[in-house]
């Protein structure tokens, strides 16, 4: 055998060996991408649907190997109206020429956080010929633990873990408990408060409180999560929560671990997010003044 094969005068090539063949065929792999393009479907999902015994990793490399749909995670961001597109705009062009007053506004947000994962995290394949998916979350429901936190340049303002329903009476609480007792220190003489539209912070209660402790609030477009700068603290808490795909059991433990990475929040990242502020003005304007 191996003076045959030194002998030839043809050079000895392998034949080219087939391999384990493929479970499924060309028909199945692009029914599985449809299903997942549709945006609706998990791979668990899929998997059970396909007609083939295959495994979640089989349906994953079918997926990937499209070429044209990647694992994304919706934005969080809200269905626009022609108003809300045009308030946007304006509020924009009234703030180009904000500069360092963006250093004394004190933006506050609330979110609710699970046991498992953070509201809100809510993944799906992403295809890349089509649009990104966003997702809509109210501000009402219940939850695990809901945490409202307060922050400037110059630092943290406060965090609190919000009970029950919230209503004008409990949000004007935080404010007086949470907010008030620490928020001129820093925000400086001239400070801002930044909160959002929903009807617990703009009732009459609450404007008549913040009126009563001089408090100038910030203009602020209604539908516009992505323009605050704690939804991208939000994000970097999240991380670190639920890093190593972390799970909680207890809500006393859930709590520890969002006041750990609160109060643990490195202050150039603060900073860094309030003057980007200039920046998310500039890109309003830029991209709804766009033909």
């Amino acid at each position: 055998m191996i003076y045959r094969v030194l002998t030839r005068k043809t050079p000895y090539e392998p034949k080219p060996r087939s391999g384990r063949p493929c479970v499924t065929d060309i028909r199945s792999d692009r029914r599985i991408q449809r299903m997942a393009s549709s945006q609706k479907m998990s791979i668990r999902e899929i998997t059970r649907a396909s007609r083939f015994q295959i495994s979640k990793n089989t349906v994953h490399r079918r997926i990937i190997e499209s070429g044209y749909m990647i694992p994304a995670k919706m934005a969080r961001r809200l269905p626009l109206s022609k108003l809300h597109i045009s308030n946007r705009l304006q509020w924009a062009r009234n703030h180009m020429s904000y500069g360092d007053k963006w250093m004394a506004v004190l933006f506050s947000d609330e979110k609710k956080w699970n046991l498992d994962e953070p509201d809100g995290n809510i993944k799906y394949w992403y295809d890349l010929r089509r649009e990104p998916r966003n997702f809509f979350s109210r501000h009402c429901g219940g939850g695990s633990v809901m945490v409202w936190v307060a922050f400037c340049f110059n630092g943290q303002v406060g965090l609190a873990f919000l009970d029950g329903r919230q209503n004008s009476p409990k949000c004007i609480e935080t404010l007086e408990n949470h907010f008030m007792p620490f928020a001129e220190n820093i925000g400086g003489r001239n400070w801002e408060y930044q909160h959002d539209k929903v009807p617990i912070h703009t009732s009459n209660a609450a404007k008549n409180y913040l009126n009563s402790k001089d408090v100038n609030v910030l203009e602020w477009p209604p539908m516009s999560p992505d323009l605050n700068p704690t939804d991208y603290v939000w994000g970097i808490m999240s991380w670190k929560v639920y890093e190593n795909g972390g799970q909680f059991y207890s809500l006393n433990a859930l709590k520890t671990a969002i006041e750990s990475a609160w109060y643990n929040m490195e202050p150039e990242i603060l900073q860094t997010l309030i003057m980007s502020m200039e920046k998310r003005v500039y890109d309003v304007i830029q991209k709804m003044e766009r033909p």
